[in-house]
């Protein structure tokens, strides 16, 4: 097959986010992504300069695309410590849960309210669902960006919600028992929200159960989860 002479930076950025959202950023090379899109490496680098550019184009590509295929040739390489930071604004910008703040100030154990929280935890996962992957995978490998994941992220949803289960009152749990519920909760929202979605030939078949049922399911098991802790 013969090699493009050609390409974009946004199709630059998709192949170098599904890459290092598998693979990592430490395994993945310039020539990785050439092969991925049909270019020589050579060609690559006249869009991007090296690998941490590449990572730049990424995460720009994810949190602020706005006048990237305008940005100038060769995409230039961006601090690690810069990139977490915009991660970190974008989380906190992102993350806002009123359902949740709400229940907790309400000091709610009411079933239902507790599976509002769980829609609307399951739509910002489901929605962000690319660049959660992206960052989890950051964190795992590079320094610079664990402290968005445990403070911006999943630390302050975590937190958040074993604040609820605590604002009850209502279990004999101790809190750091509390927050093994929570955190039960949330990865049964994170596998119908997002995992399910990138499985591949491992994936749980659904049949025909539309996304609004698995939706509601995956709201339910939550809820049921966060009241079995309610003892």
């Amino acid at each position: 097959m013969p090699r493009k002479q050609a390409t974009t930076l946004s199709e630059i950025a998709e192949a170098a986010l599904d890459h290092i959202s598998r693979h990592g950023f430490k395994q993945t090379q310039m020539s990785d992504i050439a092969k991925a899109i049909g270019i020589s490496a050579g060609t690559l680098y006249l869009y991007v300069e090296n690998k941490e550019a590449l990572l730049a184009l990424a995460s720009k590509f994810l949190l602020d695309p706005a006048d990237l295929e305008t940005s100038p040739l060769p995409f230039k390489a961006v601090s690690r410590d810069e990139l977490a930071t915009l991660f970190s604004e974008t989380a906190t910008k992102l993350a806002r849960w009123p359902l949740l703040e709400q229940a907790i100030e309400d000091k709610t154990s009411d079933p239902d309210r507790f599976k509002s929280v769980g829609y609307e935890m399951f739509d910002l996962l489901s929605a962000n669902r690319r660049a959660i992957w992206f960052l989890d995978r950051l964190a795992f490998e590079l320094p610079e960006f664990a402290p968005v994941q445990l403070t911006s992220v999943r630390g302050r949803t975590l937190g958040l919600l074993t604040d609820l289960l605590e604002a009850t009152g209502k279990s004999s749990i101790p809190p750091h028992g509390l927050s093994v519920m929570a955190r039960a909760a949330i990865e049964t929202l994170a596998w119908s929200a997002m995992h399910r979605h990138r499985e591949g030939l491992d994936a749980q078949p659904m049949d025909k159960l539309s996304e609004e049922f698995i939706r509601d399911l995956a709201a339910q098991a939550f809820s049921g989860t966060l009241q079995a802790a309610l003892k």
